[in-house]
């Protein structure tokens, strides 16, 4: 195969593509976080640090932690919001095992993923389109279960 020069966000929206794709397939969860995550780095990259999610993130990450105790640093805020990201795809504590909710993280890092794509005013992709799609239905269905129901009477 010859070598080709490809630009990072054709990469990075390959990587959120293959995310969305496990997440809404529910399989592979652990792979959707390690791509969603790659995904989201690779497009904040494209803007100055003070613009990126992630530079957001660690601040209001380090404000929260800060009310409930002591004031962590920098690191320990940028460890803090990498925390789902990391775990799976380092070993650096000896940990063997994980505790972690797949699932919920995957689709975390895929909504941070795309905060940064929809900033950057990328096309949207199938894949971008049907994760929308199934957000919106999920959110009604949550309206759904909200809405109060006739109790066996005609209304």
């Amino acid at each position: 195969m010859t070598e080709v020069e490809v630009p990072l966000l054709e990469i990075a929206g390959e990587y959120l593509d293959a995310a969305i794709e496990f997440f809404i397939k529910r399989t592979k969860f652990f792979c959707a976080i390690h791509l969603a995550g790659a995904a989201g780095e690779l497009f904040d990259g494209h803007f100055q640090e003070s613009e990126q999610f992630f530079t957001a993130a660690w601040k209001a990450e380090k404000a929260l932690m800060s009310e409930t105790g002591t004031v962590p640093s920098d690191a320990e805020a940028r460890q803090s919001v990498n925390k789902w990201k990391n775990e799976v795809k380092h070993m650096n504590d000896g940990a063997r095992r994980r505790t972690i909710n797949p699932e919920f993280a995957a689709e975390c890092l895929i909504e941070k993923a795309l905060v940064s794509f929809y900033k950057l005013k990328l096309q949207k992709s199938p894949a971008i389109w049907k994760f929308e799609d199934h957000q919106n239905r999920k959110s009604q269905g949550d309206k759904d279960e909200r809405r109060p129901r006739a109790q066996g009477r005609d209304l």
